[in-house]
């Protein structure tokens, strides 16, 4: 039960005058550009159709498999890790923790991760390597490989991840909604009724924590017999499930795997396709494979 403070200290941050007050500080900053609804991810056209990574929304990136989903979350982490200097939780259900820190290595050197793997590396990288290794290590990163993970437990770490870091969790990434599960629930629940409790208690968390939650979704294999291979809501597993609860949906494309004679080799489109509180449209990105990298196409 609450004490007297504590429910006073509610009734005022709820009041609507602190509210209006609050919005119209926001409106009032960003009529002079100097913030976003949310977190810059550094991809400035993404962010300008986004605002940011907004406190408490749910976005969901979708894609086929080796569109990049995995890449494009990963180096949207490591962005906000770095340059906001905020820590990151980062649950992969698919890839290990080892895996993932060659391809963050890989983007922030420049060095393929084929060769870190096996060592092939010049005079001149290792010192690039050292370096990359020194400046990774100074963000607060958390990597959880599990191949499947339940919202109880992703709760759980991202508040040992807040005592130990003593800040506030900025961003936190699940890879991906299909492996995950509720072992609570009757076993004989739908999993579509699964699906949507997960996703309820995952918008509680991102209320409660305050933190944008990134997280990818699969796509039904019946969009590769369409002509036009771009994703659409429709290709979601699970699409009513999902649409229900994501603040944000958007699609990971690159017409290049599809067709190599493509004039966009080395493009890959990032289609929003459903927003709460904002426009829908495509952002163009530039993806490096040989390093998992995306960067801006233009600055």
């Amino acid at each position: 039960m609450k004490n007297q403070d504590e429910t006073n200290s509610d009734i005022n941050d709820s009041q609507i005058k602190e509210l209006l007050n609050e919005i119209f500080e926001e409106i009032e900053s960003r009529s002079i550009g100097t913030s976003h609804n949310g977190i810059d991810t550094s991809f400035y056209d993404f962010d300008a159709i986004t605002q940011g990574l907004a406190p408490s929304y749910i976005y969901i990136i979708g894609g086929r498999p080796c569109m990049g989903k995995t890449a494009f979350t990963l180096n949207i982490a490591k962005n906000i890790s770095q340059i906001q200097k905020l820590p990151i939780c980062f649950f992969s259900l698919e890839m290990s923790k080892k895996m993932l820190s060659y391809r963050l290595l890989s983007m922030e050197t420049g060095i393929e991760s084929g060769r870190l793997k096996t060592g092939r590396l010049t005079m001149e990288e290792w010192p690039i390597l050292g370096e990359a290794i020194n400046f990774i290590s100074q963000n607060d990163i958390f990597f959880v490989d599990k191949q499947s993970i339940q919202v109880s437990e992703i709760r759980d770490f991202c508040n040992k991840v807040k005592t130990k870091t003593k800040k506030n969790i900025g961003l936190i990434v699940i890879d991906n909604l299909q492996l995950m599960e509720d072992k609570g629930l009757n076993s004989n629940i739908a999993r579509e009724d699964e699906l949507s409790k997960i996703l309820c208690d995952l918008k509680n968390l991102a209320l409660s924590q305050k933190v944008p939650i990134l997280i990818t979704s699969q796509l039904k294999r019946e969009l590769e017999e369409r002509t036009n291979k771009r994703p659409m809501l429709s290709d979601l597993r699970e699409s009513d499930q999902i649409e229900n609860y994501a603040d944000l949906i958007a699609f990971i494309y690159r017409d290049e795997y599809y067709n190599p004679e493509t004039e966009e080799r080395g493009i890959t489109e990032i289609i929003v396709t459903k927003q709460k509180d904002g426009p829908v449209g495509t952002v163009k990105l530039l993806f490096e494979p040989q390093y998992t990298r995306f960067r801006n196409l233009a600055i």
